[in-house]
């Protein structure tokens, strides 16, 4: 069988759920057939296209660049066959499917996901750091991907959705509470709630600090942009988050100057540009 023929043959459909899983045994209780029959049909696959699909990363299965093509192309296909019958059968339209992060869903895109729900589109939501929603797009299982800080590569589409300053987060009766703005210097002796080490915005806010000369504490660190909130809430202490946050009764947000805005990407794919074309017409400009 030629390798045009194993893409129109059922050798494709187990792939596609192989690369959702990155895992034969869960792959194939999926597919309801044994497991070594599963990799006969992604062995002779990969032979007939010449190429490898997957390699061993440690105990972990990874597809390779080839493999991660393939496995968008698998579902893209496998999704527009559910679309078809679909529409074939006059069923409401096909899903959204959307990853992003925790912060970005709640304060960036979600009262367009709102939005959109309200005019009988139906979302289905991927909650992933950057690595992983560029990856559920790349391999065909989101149909859109939010990101923060930089664009993505060129391999997919990308528009800016949005752009916030970050401002400084502080009980209502700190000193610095009156101020319209703040700069970085008058963060010095703060004990300050932050993420943990390495994740993105710690990283800036790290370098930034350090290069403006400011002595600060760690009062504790946090993932997410509401558990620094909350933290800030309960007088651990203050935190830098992005004006978009929403805070409770008893803080307030002053703006920082000499941070950057921090830029939110909605990135896709080509083939299924139809599908997120709705969500972004709900974005408008993100400058």
């Amino acid at each position: 069988m030629t390798g045009r023929e194993l893409l129109e043959a059922d050798a494709l459909r187990a792939f596609a759920v192989f690369a959702e899983h990155r895992n034969f045994t869960a792959a194939a209780a999926a597919l309801h057939i044994s497991q070594p029959a599963l990799h006969v049909k992604i062995r002779k696959l990969a032979a007939a296209l010449g190429i490898e699909l997957y390699e061993r990363d440690g105990r972990r299965l990874a597809l390779t660049a080839a493999g991660e093509r393939l496995a968008a192309y698998a579902l893209d296909s496998r999704r527009r066959a559910d679309e078809f019958l679909r529409e074939l059968h006059h069923e409401s339209a096909p899903t959204l499917t959307v990853a992003a992060g925790r912060g970005a869903l709640r304060w960036v895109i979600g009262e367009p996901i709102r939005r959109i729900g309200r005019q009988g589109r139906r979302v289905q939501v991927i909650t992933a750091d950057r690595d992983a929603a560029l990856t559920a797009l790349t391999t065909g299982r989101a149909d859109l991907a939010v990101i923060a800080h930089d664009p993505p590569t060129r391999a997919v589409e990308a528009l800016q959705i949005a752009a916030y300053g970050q401002v400084l987060v502080i009980d209502d009766e700190h000193p610095l509470a009156t101020r319209q703005q703040v700069r970085l210097r008058d963060l010095d002796g703060l004990d300050l709630v932050v993420p943990p080490a390495g994740r993105p915005h710690r990283r800036a806010l790290d370098r930034a600090l350090l290069d403006a000369g400011v002595r600060w504490q760690v009062a504790a660190e946090v993932d997410g942009w509401d558990l620094l909130v909350h933290l800030a809430a309960l007088g651990v202490g203050a935190t830098v988050v992005n004006g978009c946050v929403g805070l409770p009764d008893g803080l307030c947000a002053v703006p920082i100057l000499g941070l950057p805005r921090i830029r939110y990407w909605a990135a896709w794919r080509a083939p299924r540009a139809h599908l997120v074309r709705d969500l972004l017409d709900e974005f408008g400009p993100g400058a």
